[in-house]
């Protein structure tokens, strides 16, 4: 089906596109060849194809081409194969100063869900606040709730990192902790063959001691930390009560954080 006379009338991008995806019997493969296709290029085909059928009176309203509908997950969101097999991210922790930041390697697949715990594990978090993450202008986070400042989010289970994401230098946000508002900037800083390091999630290296929870933010964290430097400070008892032992900020060993990431299932 090659003969443009044989499509229904359709917009010369959508045409352009129907006619490469025909050259394909495996979605996969029409993936890994041209990267630069998305999930989103194949459903402006089906809804121009369904537009168009409709008008020629041969579909019904409300059903359209199951183009996609069988396609593996990764391919469903414009993963390609060529990606390469592991990502180094650079986690750097919004207005630290110094930076408090990670340096990780995770595989490409990873699901957002267990990219989540790396984090946690990364940074120092206990996990027992809410977060989302914030990629390519859209939320993801787990479906409970599934609602996030009154816009609708996407369930992070149902995605991995290279769904979303399969260029170097491409950035994204991690947020933890709504009231504190611990937000996380994301730069994939190379993306990198498996066998570059045989354990696919590491901490390579890292700066700063993660601050406490419920510390109120990192301003009011940069004040607790100023405030146990002077013990004739005001709130020096009453915070050092609060926090039990004055923290190092700089304290931070990523082979410990290493050795937690292995334990990951």
């Amino acid at each position: 089906m090659t003969d443009k006379d044989e499509f229904p009338p359709l917009s010369d991008k959508a045409r352009k596109l129907l006619e490469l995806a025909l050259q394909y019997d495996d979605p996969t493969a029409l993936f890994a060849d041209h990267p630069e296709i998305t999930m989103q290029d194949l459903q402006f085909i089906t809804d121009e194809v369904q537009a168009a059928l409709q008008e020629l009176e041969l579909l019904p309203d409300g059903k359209g081409p199951a183009i996609g509908k069988n396609l593996p997950k990764h391919a469903k969101h414009g993963r390609s194969k060529s990606v390469g097999d592991a990502y180094q991210l650079k986690m750097t922790l919004h207005g630290s100063k110094p930076p408090i930041w990670r340096r990780l390697v995770v595989p490409a697949d990873i699901n957002l869900s267990v990219l989540h715990k790396v984090f946690q594990i990364a940074m120092g978090w206990h996990g027992g606040h809410l977060h989302c993450f914030e990629i390519n202008g859209e939320t993801f986070q787990p479906t409970d709730p599934d609602i996030f400042n009154g816009e609708p989010a996407e369930d992070e289970s149902q995605y991995c990192l290279c769904d979303l994401i399969n260029v170097a230098k491409a950035r994204f946000n991690y947020q933890y902790d709504f009231g504190d508002d611990w937000q996380h900037h994301i730069l994939v800083e190379e993306i990198i063959p498996a066998s570059a390091h045989p354990t696919t999630m590491v901490c390579l290296a890292g700066k700063g001691r993660c601050p406490p929870e419920d510390c109120g933010g990192i301003y009011e964290y940069y004040h607790l930390l100023k405030v146990l430097r002077d013990p004739h400070h005001k709130q020096y008892k009453e915070l050092l009560e609060w926090i039990g032992t004055i923290p190092d900020p700089d304290e931070f060993d990523s082979a410990e954080v290493s050795a937690c990431l292995a334990q990951i299932g």
